[in-house]
Formats: C-alpha cells, sequence, structure tokens
C-alpha cells in the first residue's frame, strides 16, 4: 500500500475517539499475537536490563520507570519478577486490558524463560514460578499492579511521575522515543539526569526508521526506510502530524546530543540495522531535517542505523584505586 493511502487513513482515524485502537487492530489479527506480544517483551526487557548491569542489594530497595507501557504489562511484570521494589509504567493512553494480560502472561509459565529471570533475579526459580501462576489468576489490573507494586499511569505528565517518586534506579523505554516530538524530549531528558540515582542506569531503545516502511498489511515496500528524511517539516506535518502516525524523524545523534547538553553519561550506544539497507543520499535529505542537529560530521549519518540501544548514567563513574 502506498504510504500516503495509509497517512490518509490514519488521519481520519486521528479524528475519531478510538482511532489509536482502531489502527491497532490488524496487528492483533496476526497469528500467535499473544504470545508474540509476551516473548518481545520478554526478551526486550532482558536484554535492557542485562545491559543495565544492575544488581540488586536486599538491603537497598530499588524503583524502576518504563516510558511507555503500550498495549501490554508484561514488562513491568518482569522488572517486578526480576527484583525490583516499585515501578512506574507510563503511557500518553491506556491501552492495557486485563483481557489480553490473561492471554499474554501464561506464556511466562516456561522453563527457559523462568530460568532466564531467575539468573538476574532476587527471586528464587520456585518462587519466580509460584508468582507467575499467582498473576494468572487475576482478574482485574487493579490486582495484577497492586500484587506487582507497579503503578500504571496513562495519560502521563512529567508532574504525575514525580508526585509517586522522583528517583529512579532504572529508566527504559522500547521503541517510544521516536514518537515523542523534541520539546517533549529536552524536558524529559532533563528530568532524567534529575531523577537517575548515583548508580542509575537508563537504557532506552530507539528506532529511527519510517514507520510507513514497517512490514505489515500497509507497508509500503517501494520507498527506502528513511523516506521521511526527504521532506520538509510543513509536508511531513501535513501526512504526519496527528497523534497516530507521527514520529520525530530523528536519529541517533540528535539523542547523542542530548545526552551531553544534560551532561548525562553515555555508557554505550548500540546501533543496528535490522533489514535491509537503503540510505538515502545527502542530497535527497531534506534541509529541514539537516538543522535540528548542532553539529553532524557527515549527513549521510542520519541514515547510518536503523534502530538502537542508548545506554547512559547519570555522571560518570569514579574510578577508585
Amino acid at each position: 500500500m502506498h504510504w500516503k493511502i495509509k497517512a490518509s487513513l490514519q488521519k481520519i482515524l486521528h479524528f475519531t475517539n478510538i482511532g489509536d485502537r482502531l489502527n491497532h487492530i490488524p496487528a492483533t489479527l496476526v497469528k500467535d499475537y499473544h504470545k508474540n506480544v509476551c516473548l518481545y517483551q520478554f526478551y526486550e526487557c532482558i536484554r535492557k536490563f542485562e545491559a543495565s548491569e544492575i544488581k540488586f542489594n536486599p538491603d537497598y530497595k530499588k524503583a524502576a520507570l518504563e516510558i511507555g507501557t503500550g498495549y501490554s504489562l508484561i514488562a513491568p511484570v518482569v522488572l517486578y519478577l526480576l527484583g525490583f521494589d516499585s515501578i512506574v509504567s507510563v503511557d500518553i493512553s491506556k491501552d492495557v486490558s486485563i483481557k489480553n494480560f490473561q492471554k499474554q502472561v501464561r506464556f511466562l509459565q516456561d522453563d527457559e524463560l523462568l530460568q532466564t529471570i531467575a539468573k538476574h533475579s532476587k527471586f528464587e526459580l520456585s518462587d519466580i514460578s509460584q508468582k507467575v501462576a499467582q498473576l494468572q489468576s487475576f482478574q482485574t489490573l487493579e490486582q495484577v499492579c497492586s500484587f506487582c507494586y507497579i503503578k500504571y499511569i496513562p495519560k502521563y505528565t512529567l508532574e504525575a511521575i514525580e508526585n509517586v517518586t522522583n528517583s529512579f534506579d532504572y529508566i527504559c523505554s522500547q521503541v517510544v522515543f521516536e514518537h515523542i516530538p523534541p520539546e517533549f524530549l529536552a524536558q524529559l531528558f532533563a528530568k532524567m539526569k534529575v531523577w537517575l540515582t548515583k548508580e542509575g542506569c537508563a537504557v532506552h531503545t530507539i528506532n529511527f526508521i519510517d514507520h510507513f516502511a514497517n512490514p505489515g498489511f500497509f507497508q509500503d515496500k517501494n520507498i527506502s526506510e528513511f523516506n521521511f528524511l526527504k521532506y520538509s517539516d510543513k509536508t511531513w506535518h501535513f501526512w504526519a502530524g496527528n497523534d497516530i502516525a507521527y514520529t520525530n524523524r530523528l536519529s541517533f545523534v540528535y539523542y547523542l546530543e542530548l545526552c551531553k547538553k544534560n551532561d548525562l553519561h553515555v555508557v554505550d550506544f548500540i546501533g543496528e540495522n535490522y533489514r535491509a539497507h537503503h540510505p538515502l543520499s545527502a542530497e535527497e535529505i531534506h534541509p529541514d531535517v539537516i538543522k535540528k542537529y548542532q553539529q553532524l560530521s557527515t549527513i549521510e549519518e542520519l541514515c547510518k542505523y536503523q534502530r538502537g540501544t542508548l545506554i547512559f548514567k547519570k555522571e560518570k563513574p569514579k574510578h577508585t584505586l
């Protein structure tokens, strides 16, 4: 499907009260949708946690913040099973349901997954298995959140997060930042500098590609995964300037600049190209895109990675003898 047709459909859905849910329906029609969601959330949660190198201390409680709950509570539940004593999970809309959670959580009752959790957890394997069994019996989201010490905040604000706590040992997100406007990203990175504990760590996976090129029924297979970099801000806002289709069109360079601006210590940036790579030439990238950056080594750098995981801390660790 041509990307402009999909964009037009999403513009129409934007004006309905349930546009985002309707837009999500095609994804749910895939075979084994709930199993795939559970496994994706699980492995990405574990991967990011491993990258943080956080260790649990029985004498010290640890708090985690997940930015972007999405349609699944599996990730914050896994954070609880790993050993976090409190988890705040936030999103711009309320998309989680107990019905979907019940369909997804049962896939955690798998020996390999449970052993993977136990490898990093402060709980014993038998305790983790028992907790997962209990989670499958709950009939409301309130029961799930209470059991796992999760504070779920849909339609969140930065103030709403701070009303719960302003101190986090771990902050994470999974392909969320690309949907956040630059103005709010600036506020969020400034807050993360404040929120992170001295030994805390943030791990964020960010997708840098044009979502109209994403696989699925509505994929436009005839465009580059960086097609959206060809257009002016005005033109792109016309096609994708709504809460369903919006992406900020920012590359990894922008996030590294945000870290530098807020004096955050970048532990690592892991860039990757997970599909056929079709970068644009410098001449194809619109000046409106280029001017968003303070400094570029080359313009082609904006198409270097399709996805990346950014790992940073509040400050650079001091070396001790």
